[in-house]
């Protein structure tokens, strides 16, 4: 008996693979988004993850146990921080843990990555217009970034809950990103650029189950609790479409469109099942004395996006445009363009300084508030709607920007790159929910971001220092807020090999 352990490790080193196919190692943070499209312009080499789809789930090619990664979050005044996946919005601190293993069977790929949360959740500062917390400890399991999927050729089709990022933005991107926890779908999609005589695409279509978590408050309330609204769960069904030109190879131009509704009234509703679960294929404008449209209770996001890349300059220009529900006729988009959009823009290079040594610059705008045109005719903010009151989150949290609920934001951040260790700065300015007040709360935050790797086993840290002015709308409630992430990857596959060794 005294032999099975390591008789088990011997089979397990013959199947698993004793590395991970090469890929930035700073997705541990938050930024693995950002640095899929970094290796593109430092190696000059082109992938999916590059482009404008990038999934949160191991992208190996062998099977291998993935790394076990600790990473703790603490706030001490209130809750800051995007991005985050499965983290909760809470002052204190909180911690995730991550592990799970990708196995690869010919076309069938799984991943399986769940994530534990735990917060203390402690109170904070509040007041009716700002912030919420139990005061009691919050633990949670969820799926994280795990998938189960079959390819052939550039296509693939599965079940996941791992988070999804579409679109160009590189710290925000208005449909989906990993600002809140991954949701359970059915996916279709291009693993990579499916090429044809005319350039290549990229797709992405899902349905999936939007869930509502009653001891959390919610960001678009401003984190406030909602105890009044549905606990119901929510079906979503959206898709992006990404077009890159045969005859302009470093332009981009797509599409991104998502329609929730309750699941219930959608189980039980009437029509048949393309009108039911694939709404965003058969109801392209909201049309009217529709009775299925009318009885299933529709809430609408829609994006229209540009990337162009400079890959000489190491450089990359890109604008993403959304409007917020339905327009009843192609004629409501013609003359009222900036009515309930919301807008990404930004610009980022790389400099080369030696062989191995990059300097990422970057620059992005994100506006949320509503445009002049509120004025004459009221859209309300993004990520609400007037017929599904939690609006679009999942278990509470905005799906799409989490900078803040309604917020503008404008981000200068530059990185210096070494290897897989780097130092990151930034200075942001977000300017919270300004549309029909009097007073602006206003955050500038100043950060730096350190990442060290070692034997495989890899440090990072992010510590953010937020001078709040106004504090939740307050007048002259001006504070100082710290925000501090520290992170631990370590491989598995790398200790038992050494184990092994000896």
């Amino acid at each position: 008996m005294a032999h099975l352990p390591k008789i088990f490790v011997l089979l397990v080193l013959g199947f698993i693979s004793t590395r991970l196919a090469a890929q930035p190692s700073s997705f541990i943070i938050n930024s693995k988004y950002q640095t899929a499209k970094e290796y593109q312009f430092i190696t000059g080499k082109d992938s999916t993850a590059s482009m404008v789809i990038q999934s949160g789930e191991a992208d190996v090619k062998k099977s291998i146990l993935l790394p076990i990664t600790l990473t703790t979050q603490y706030n001490s005044h209130h809750p800051f921080g995007y991005n985050d996946g499965s983290f909760i919005p809470a002052s204190g601190l909180q911690t995730q843990l991550s592990f799970g293993v990708v196995l690869r069977a010919g076309p069938v790929h799984l991943n399986l990555q769940p994530e534990l949360v735990q917060a203390s959740n402690p109170t904070y500062p509040t007041n009716g217009g700002y912030g919420y917390s139990s005061g009691k400890p919050y633990t949670k399991l969820y799926g994280g970034q795990s998938s189960l999927s079959v390819r052939a050729s550039a296509f693939s089709v599965g079940i996941s809950s791992a988070n999804k990022w579409w679109g160009p933005g590189n710290t925000s991107a208005l449909i989906m990103s990993n600002n809140a926890p991954g949701f359970a779908n059915i996916f279709i999609k291009t693993h990579r650029p499916a090429k044809t005589p005319i350039g290549n695409f990229e797709f992405e279509l899902i349905g999936g189950r939007l869930e509502t978590d009653s001891l959390l408050p919610y960001e678009n309330f401003h984190l406030r609790a909602s105890p009044n609204l549905s606990n119901n769960w929510r079906y979503i069904n959206a898709y992006i479409l990404s077009y890159n030109p045969k005859w302009l190879p470093g332009v981009y131009v797509g599409l991104i469109r998502s329609i929730q509704q309750y699941g219930p009234s959608v189980v039980n509703g009437v029509g048949n099942f393309s009108s039911k679960y694939l709404p965003i294929i058969t109801k392209t404008f909201q049309k009217k004395n529709d009775s299925v449209e009318n009885f299933l209770i529709t809430d609408q996001v829609a994006s229209f996006f540009v990337r162009i890349t400079f890959p000489k300059s190491k450089a990359e220009l890109y604008v993403e445009y959304g409007k917020n529900d339905y327009g009843e006729r192609t004629r409501d988009y013609l003359i009222a363009p900036t009515h309930s959009v919301a807008h990404i823009v930004g610009f980022k290079k790389i400099i080369t300084l030696t062989k191995n040594n990059y300097l990422n610059l970057g620059i992005e705008f994100t506006q949320m508030s509503q445009s002049p045109d509120a004025l004459l005719r009221d859209a309300g903010n993004w990520y609400v709607h007037s017929r599904i009151g939690q609006g679009y989150t999942n278990y509470n949290q905005i799906m799409g920007v989490g900078s803040g609920f309604g917020a503008n934001k404008q981000m200068v951040m530059g990185t210096y790159i070494n290897g897989n260790n780097r130092l990151g700065v930034f200075i942001e300015k977000t300017n919270r929910d300004p549309e029909n007040r009097s007073l602006f709360w206003t955050d500038m935050a100043y950060g730096i971001a350190p990442q060290y790797t070692l034997h495989n086993v890899t440090l990072a840290a992010q510590f953010v220092f937020i001078n709040s002015k106004n504090y939740a709308w307050e007048n002259d409630n001006n504070l100082l807020n710290f925000h501090a992430k520290l992170a631990i990857s370590y491989p598995i596959n790398y200790a038992i090999k050494n184990t092994k060794n000896e």
